[in-house]
């Protein structure tokens, strides 16, 4: 298949049976077919991804979060972030408690804490 068979000129008729009347003609190469169905191809892709990209139709999309999940999931590592900083106060708390029953001397947890958060900001 040359370049001389992409460019040779094809023509298709539609003829009435009856009659013998031609309804349609139509004049094309393999070259033109091919860019026109690429063409076609390529815009009826194009036009799928914006209509589901682009509109309110990308939420009936099995898996695809909306609005609701995607607050109730912030608020849920909002939680999840408060809960962790309380059991570390915890954890501290009792280290501290431990420490005073054996008679051993007392950490200060506000430094403690102050130190945590530093170091988690700096690691973030």
């Amino acid at each position: 298949m040359g370049k001389n068979n992409l460019n040779k000129s094809y023509r298709l008729s539609l003829v009435e049976d009856d009659t013998h009347r031609m309804i349609r003609q139509f004049r094309f190469s393999r070259l033109g077919f091919i860019l026109r169905v690429v063409t076609a191809f390529v815009v009826v892709v194009g036009g799928l991804y914006a209509l589901i990209a682009l509109t309110p139709l990308r939420t009936t999309i099995p898996g695809y979060p909306d609005a609701h999940f995607r607050r109730v999931a912030v608020d849920n590592a909002i939680k999840i972030d408060s809960l962790e900083s309380a059991l570390t106060r915890w954890k501290l708390y009792s280290e501290n408690l431990s420490r005073v029953l054996a008679g051993d001397t007392t950490l200060n947890i506000d430094s403690l804490l102050q130190a945590k958060e530093a170091a988690d900001s700096l690691g973030k």
